[in-house]
């Protein structure tokens, strides 16, 4: 079997460093709690899944191309999914990142690496 490339938008993107992080977070309502005794009385909403993209010496034209994609846009994500043991669309949204310049020497444009999160539109208990 070959082997899967990350893609926005079905489109092959510049690929990370290592391979993609991933983060859940359950959130519950205000009145889920701890008795004082340590008991847990809680009440699930719903659970939310992030992917971290994280890369080092990004070719400009790659995150001008990965950007315009996903900067202020919701879009489609293929992924490794830990939770369902398989790749898989992802409809997500990119909320903050961070970029830092490495070389603007003509022909040599690179950034020295980039970072950000993509969370999944639909909490998981939504997802088949």
């Amino acid at each position: 079997m070959a082997q899967e490339k990350y893609k926005f938008n079905n489109v092959e993107i510049f690929q990370p460093d290592q391979d993609l992080a991933w983060n859940f977070e359950t959130t519950y309502t205000p009145d889920s709690t701890r008795t004082t005794s340590g008991d847990g009385h809680f009440t699930e909403m719903f659970t939310t899944e992030s992917f971290g993209y994280q890369a080092s010496h990004v070719p400009v034209a790659e995150w001008t191309k990965m950007s315009q994609m996903i900067v202020g846009r919701k879009f489609d994500l293929w992924a490794w999914n830990p939770h369902f043991g398989k790749w898989r669309t992802h409809r997500v949204y990119v909320g903050q990142g961070s970029l830092n310049i490495g070389t603007l020497e003509e022909n040599h444009e690179r950034y020295s690496s980039i970072s950000f999160n993509m969370i999944d539109i639909n909490p998981l208990e939504k997802q088949s």
